[in-house]
């Protein structure tokens, strides 16, 4: 998967490093889980090639432009992370900045193309402010709620959770939201790695503030759907499926069918397809195993599913 991180001038320092050092770890625990899942890659994408300076001052080196990435569709996501504002005033100065317009009008385009988009804190704004947020459910921060609600009454906020997908945007509440908000990107690609990485990240078990940012993630955490995954992962050379997948894990089929939908936005079936395409691309590209013996390795009979698998790849969210 790769991401591309837009960074703006007077970005909140900890929106942009939280994110880039949750899923640099993810990335790092792949092999712990299943060297086959795929890469998560960050990048910097910019409105300008100048370098961006965050709010406490540090300078993230320029990045891919972002009407280049719009254009060449060649990101699986983008990521905005919250700008600094101290009230309510301040995020409308922010909206009404030229690079802010700007990008506003990239991430509009990236949508219409179908492209994935995830927001934090303050950066909700943005994509609300673009229309990129109406007729979905979204949350934003708690202190500005209230704003939020007055300016965009066509968006359907819901203040109950820390994180909300909703139709290929995702979206976080206040700014330490954001180790959520990769958390939840990470989950969208495996539950387990999220798992993983949330284990590698909480160094102790006593609360603390700097573990207590992670309890929305973890409270969410669904042991089931990992235990599917991991069942689906360490199956997929067998031509098996949902029921097999079921009764393994002691489930009926239709609870592993709503917990599945409710924490990866699709069905079973779906997923165990979504696998076996990253599996077969995986063999494709590390061995020089012929088309068919990789069907075999993914649990088909043909060579032809497979390269119908590897065109119609899904790409995050689900």
């Amino acid at each position: 998967m790769k991401i591309g991180v837009v960074a703006l001038d007077g970005c909140w320092d900890s929106g942009v490093t939280s994110v880039l050092d949750v899923l640099r770890t993810a990335d790092a625990a792949r092999t712990r889980v299943d060297a086959t899942i795929p890469a998560l890659e960050c990048m910097f994408v910019a409105p300008t090639d100048e370098p961006v300076r965050t709010a406490g001052g540090l300078l993230i080196p320029a990045g891919r432009l972002i009407d280049d990435c719009v254009a060449a569709a060649d990101l699986d996501l983008l990521l905005v992370p919250a700008l600094a504002a101290q009230n309510p005033a301040t995020v409308v100065d922010f909206l009404m900045r030229q690079d802010v317009r700007g990008v506003r009008t990239a991430l509009r385009r990236w949508a219409d193309g179908g492209g994935a988009l995830a927001a934090a804190c303050t950066s909700t704004f943005v994509l609300a402010e673009a229309g990129l947020l109406d007729q979905r459910q979204a949350t934003t921060t708690w202190w500005l709620s209230d704003l939020f609600r007055h300016r965009y009454p066509a968006v359907r906020l819901d203040m109950s959770r820390m994180v909300v997908s909703d139709a290929g945007v995702v979206t976080a509440g206040a700014a330490f939201a954001h180790i959520d908000l990769a958390l939840g990107i990470v989950a969208q690609v495996s539950p387990r790695l999220a798992a993983e990485t949330a284990g590698a990240l909480l160094i102790e078990e006593r609360p603390t503030p700097s573990t207590g940012a992670m309890s929305d993630y973890l409270e969410d955490h669904d042991q089931l759907t990992s235990d599917f995954e991991a069942w689906a992962r360490a199956h997929l050379h067998s031509p098996v499926g949902v029921t097999d997948a079921a009764l393994a894990l002691g489930v009926t089929r239709r609870t592993l069918e709503r917990r599945v939908r409710d924490r990866l936005k699709t069905s079973p079936y779906a997923f165990i397809r979504s696998l076996r395409a990253e599996r077969a691309e995986h063999l494709r590209v590390t061995t020089a195993m012929p088309t068919a013996d990789i069907a075999r390795q993914v649990g088909y009979q043909d060579a032809t599913t497979v390269r119908r698998l590897r065109g119609g790849r899904q790409q995050f969210p689900r």
